[in-house]
């Protein structure tokens, strides 16, 4: 498929649900679309956590405390088509993640932890597929999957403990031009663990320039837009993962699991460089949930080593490639 094709196609993935009989509430509130952030198809982020403390506690090793005095993680991704008719589209995804740690002033430098993770990283490859069924009376199906190889060393070795999967599935009722209500559920890392839950999806561009996406309990955002260039997004985000360690920390264990999640609080602003290139820059906040280290196996929760961290504010900065302005408009039917 040549670039312009791939460009295209993802517009037409990204318009907005249009079911059957939604009219149209007038000139300011149909051109509110416009000022919404195009969807993106390739991105590369580079996030870096501030000096941050942590305190490992462990029955088999024993208790120590370090400064983290680097955090840093690289992250890309694609997005694809892979079905696109009237009704159903669907969207694939690949991605790999690289996350990075250095320690110092460490109170044990033989300590297992800062040892095993010193200059050391964890890596994760993902595909995903996102799935958008429209149906009749204005109503809609998401499906969302993703399977990764979750590691510090990927690979075919071990890979039922390396391999991690989620799935959620969202059905909704669109309820005018840029409002949407859903419900459904959700299982995935969230948590550190693997959990399922309900999921709650209100979406509402309720002025030219404002409107928030909720998916409650993992995201909640605020957008400002104040023209086409330029946006503005407040957020609060459920994050977590786990990581299957190859190089054990203690002797005995050929196998470990690293699980983690946080709550995250944060503003973007993205900027337009050229029609179809963007950068984003990111502040926030990180407050640690759950972090501790355990056994291999999804349902095992008990902790060889907790980790207490202390919150941190963090940056990052992203340059992406995005839909033509006039290639996007054409294939929602307003250019």
């Amino acid at each position: 498929m040549t670039f312009g094709l791939l460009l295209s196609a993802t517009c037409v993935c990204a318009q907005e649900v249009a079911p059957d009989n939604v009219e149209a509430e007038g000139p300011i509130i149909e051109a509110a679309t416009r000022f919404k952030p195009r969807p993106k198809f390739l991105v590369y982020e580079t996030e870096l956590l501030r000096d941050f403390t942590v305190i490992p506690t462990s029955a088999i090793v024993g208790d120590a405390q370090a400064n983290v005095s680097q955090n840093l993680i690289r992250e890309g991704k694609l997005k694809f088509p892979m079905v696109l008719k009237e009704r159903t589209k669907i969207i694939g995804g690949l991605g790999y993640r690289h996350e990075q740690f250095k320690f110092s002033e460490q109170s044990d430098e033989v300590y297992p932890l800062f040892t095993r993770f010193d200059d050391k990283s964890l890596k994760r490859l993902s595909f995903s597929a996102y799935m958008q069924q429209i149906l009749k009376e204005k109503k809609f199906v998401y499906i969302y999957f993703n399977s990764s190889l979750n590691s510090d060393r990927p690979g075919s070795e071990n890979i039922n403990y390396q391999l991690k999967w989620s799935v959620a599935g969202i059905y909704g009722k669109q309820r005018g031009p840029h409002k949407q209500l859903g419900f459904g559920a959700s299982f995935g890392y969230d948590f550190g663990q693997p959990a399922a839950y309900p999921v709650l999806m209100f979406n509402n561009d309720f002025s030219l320039h404002w409107g928030y996406e909720l998916l409650l309990p993992k995201s909640a955002k605020l957008r400002y837009s104040p023209n086409l260039s330029n946006h503005f997004i407040g957020a609060l985000e459920l994050q977590g993962a786990s990581y299957s360690l190859q190089d054990s920390l203690f002797s005995g264990f050929d196998l470990l699991e690293f699980r983690r999640s946080s709550v995250r609080a944060l503003l973007t602003y993205e900027r337009e460089l050229h029609d179809w290139l963007w950068f984003g820059v990111t502040a926030g906040y990180r407050f640690p949930i759950n972090l501790f280290i355990s056994e291999p196996g999804d349902r095992r929760a008990d902790a060889l080593m907790k980790i207490d961290a202390d919150p941190t504010p963090y940056l990052s900065f992203s340059i992406f490639l995005v839909p033509p302005n006039k290639m996007y408009n054409r294939a929602k039917g307003s250019g």
